[in-house]
């Protein structure tokens, strides 16, 4: 389920840890999870990111920073 508010997004992305999957980041965010993936692959994702394996995992403390304009 979306997050209603910047800050119910902020909490929920703290929960998750140092880093979330797409499928995660997709649950607070909204969005298609493959767009994540699409976006990563093509070099144009804008959070920090890396791969395990094939997996992609997206740093969420970058997106923290993304969602509440770097403060």
């Amino acid at each position: 389920m979306k997050a209603k508010t910047t800050e119910e997004a902020v909490y929920r992305l703290r929960e998750m840890g140092p880093e979330c999957s797409p499928r995660q980041l997709a649950g607070v965010l909204g969005g298609n999870p493959y767009y994540y993936n699409a976006a990563a692959k093509d070099g144009t994702l804008d959070f920090d990111h890396h791969w395990r394996g094939n997996a992609l995992r997206i740093y969420t403390e970058s997106v923290i920073k993304k969602i509440t304009g770097g403060t």
